[in-house]
């Protein structure tokens, strides 16, 4: 089959067809102007169709070479039966090198292909094959850490010359949504894993969302006026979800809130937040951990949205919902350990300090957490802090009971290794610390960069049964 989610020049990162800046499309600042959009031409650089669609979905079906390179006689043609019902003959052609090949265009399905040969344009010879269409419909949803926040296209531009005026090139960027994201890293590499099936990518994962503004709801901070859930569903229609990867449940607990609130205050979980959701708490730890306890029914929400029924929207509106092929696999994602150093000790950035960082990891990241957990001030006192509300991975991990498959090595590669990976781990870092205080690459800041990125696809794609 043709590859759908096309890697033109081989450099790991799926190209579209939505345009390419006219000039410097890699560099610190890519021309403004697109070109080449619409073309039918996967180009290196080049925007996803809408942010959103790897290639064109023909109603037709997929493209499908048949072979007969190997076949000996004068002329051969194939004829193709779905059933017992002959859907497609094609012409005879001469057996040469250059013609031993034909393009056809095949939906879905199971079929049997008769190949026909013959000799001196008389005696005919035959040979049966059994053929499988299968295109992966692999769909992404979710926050910030599905996107690709922190990875544009030209991201190598700004770790070479972190220059304050650099300007991201995203494949939207109202979503800050990008192809070097894990999810469409991993959809690449089950691509490039058999040249016997196809892969469609459909990302509508946003920078910020979250289940009720984002996923089930639309996200009016960046313009959209639909859910993710009805985004999918306009693109893909009656097709079944083959593979659904999502993010989603940091921002719900506050994730911008908590590093705010912890940069600028002594005694993070006992502070006040500083901004929204966590400034309606009368501390930090009392809202992670009440905001925390309603991920499960929103998850809950997600999953009945899933069954190919009604969906239930954040506003009480009934929609069509999604639906998943009987085979298919939902992989949520846990959220990697941005807490550790090195040498796996507690971090210290900035203003933050290590009892910050220790009692992030060990309330919000880790699977299961003490409860209760022993904070200790600033002062030297101790206090017990409530998890009775578990913490933000373990309820991503509890998800197990809808059937869905959460992907355990995302945090056990960076949150159970003897090597820390996060914020102040230097080289061996698989995050972004503060990328540059405003302008339009600050929202990268504290998310995964580019060797995190790629561990975390690795990790996805191990779970689709990828090495």
């Amino acid at each position: 089959m043709a590859p759908q989610s096309k890697d033109a020049n081989g450099d790991g990162f799926i190209d579209g067809d939505g345009g390419v800046p006219r000039a410097r499309p890699l560099g610190l600042k890519p021309a403004k102007k697109f070109i080449g959009a619409g073309n039918r031409i996967a180009q290196p650089s080049e925007r996803l169709i809408n942010g959103s669609q790897s290639w064109y979905l023909n109603p037709r079906g997929f493209q499908v070479r048949l072979n007969a390179c190997k076949s000996t006689g004068s002329e051969y043609r194939w004829r193709i039966y779905r059933g017992k019902r002959q859907v497609e003959v094609t012409k005879w052609r001469p057996n040469k090198s250059a013609s031993c090949t034909n393009n056809v265009r095949l939906p879905e399905g199971n079929y049997r292909l008769k190949l026909e040969v013959r000799f001196d344009g008389t005696n005919v010879d035959y040979q049966w094959a059994d053929a499988t269409i299968k295109d992966y419909l692999f769909v992404v949803m979710g926050d910030s850490y599905a996107s690709g926040e922190g990875n544009p296209r030209n991201v190598q531009a700004w770790i070479g010359d972190p220059d304050p005026d650099f300007r991201p090139y995203y494949d939207n960027s109202s979503c800050n949504r990008s192809v070097r994201s894990a999810p469409a890293q991993a959809a690449l590499a089950l691509e490039e894993s058999s040249d016997k099936t196809s892969v469609t990518l459909i990302d509508v994962s946003c920078s910020g969302a979250t289940i009720n503004s984002g996923v089930l709801g639309p996200q009016r901070m960046e313009n959209q006026d639909t859910s993710q859930i009805q985004q999918v569903k306009r693109l893909i229609g009656n097709r079944d979800i083959d593979v659904l990867v999502f993010s989603v449940g940091g921002n719900d607990i506050g994730f911008t809130s908590i590093l705010n609130t912890c940069a600028l205050s002594i005694d993070c979980p006992l502070a006040s937040g500083n901004s929204a959701p966590l400034n309606r708490f009368a501390t930090v730890q009392e809202g992670v951990q009440t905001l925390t306890g309603r991920l499960p029914a929103g998850y809950q929400r997600i999953a009945d949205c899933l069954n190919g029924g009604t969906c239930e929207l954040a506003g009480g509106q009934q929609v069509a919902g999604l639906s998943l092929a009987s085979d298919a696999q939902v992989l949520p994602m846990t959220y990697p350990d941005i807490t550790r150093n090195a040498v796996g000790a507690p971090c210290r950035y900035l203003t933050l300090s290590p009892a910050d960082f220790a009692w992030a990891r060990d309330t919000i990241l880790v699977p299961q957490a003490s409860n209760p957990y022993r904070f200790t001030t600033f002062l030297g006192s101790s206090r017990d802090l409530s998890t009775a509300q578990g913490t933000l991975n373990g309820q991503i991990l509890a998800t197990s009971r809808f059937g869905w498959s959460p992907v355990v090595g995302i945090w056990g590669s960076s949150g159970d290794s003897t090597i820390g990976r996060g914020v102040c781990a230097g080289a061996d870092s698989w995050i972004f610390g503060i990328t540059t205080i405003s302008g339009p690459f600050a929202s990268a800041s504290f998310h995964p960069n580019p060797a995190g990125t790629a561990a975390m696809a690795r990790q996805l794609a191990r779970s689709l049964g990828v090495r």
